[in-house]
């Protein structure tokens, strides 16, 4: 496996339509070490890195993938290939998020903004074996599949802002005067 290279915005990549996986791509040994591959480049960035598509590292294959730290030191690795989200709840939330695309000097996100997203959704995908599956996704876990889905369809976090874009400094500075807003990765 191998370490693949993100790209930033404004690369023309990460506004382009990702493509149906179709059966004989999904069912090839290179798709499966183009997703491993994604799974280790996201892991290489550490648990604050949860999701990652495939158009953030140049490939416009509808595919996204989760590594979401459940408790400390816990993860919860999935594929999604050919997602779909067929239900959303009435009630949203807005909350900062950062993206992989966006990093600073440190190789880190570097820009956040607030977001609205539905807190309750399903999302039906197909696995690396091409078995169809369903998640029933809440809060932190339901925003991540929002966010890496809009990837697919080239629609960026910048996109739908609610609030100004913040590089990190700033928003640790705006934090640490207002305690009541303390979790800045979403």
């Amino acid at each position: 496996m191998s370490v693949l290279t993100i790209v930033q915005y404004p690369t023309p990549v990460l506004r382009q339509l990702a493509e149906e996986v179709d059966e004989d791509v999904l069912a090839s040994n290179d798709f499966a070490q183009f997703a491993n591959n994604m799974m280790e480049t996201l892991e290489s960035y550490g648990p604050l890195a949860a999701g990652l598509s495939a158009n953030q590292v140049g490939v416009l294959h509808r595919i996204f993938i989760i590594n979401l730290e459940v408790r400390e030191g816990e993860f919860l690795k999935q594929y999604f290939v050919n997602p779909k989200i067929t239900s959303f709840s009435k009630e949203t939330d807005l909350d900062w998020e950062g993206c992989l695309s966006f990093n600073g000097p440190e190789g880190t996100p570097d820009q956040w903004g607030k977001v609205r997203r539905a807190t309750d959704i399903v999302v039906e995908a197909q696995n690396l074996r091409g078995d169809k599956f369903k998640v029933n996704a809440k809060d932190f876990y339901a925003r991540l599949i929002q966010h890496e889905l809009d990837h697919l369809n080239g629609v960026l976090f910048i996109d739908k802002l609610e609030s100004e874009l913040l590089d990190t400094q700033q928003l640790e500075k705006m934090l640490s005067e207002e305690p009541e807003e303390r979790d800045p990765v979403g």
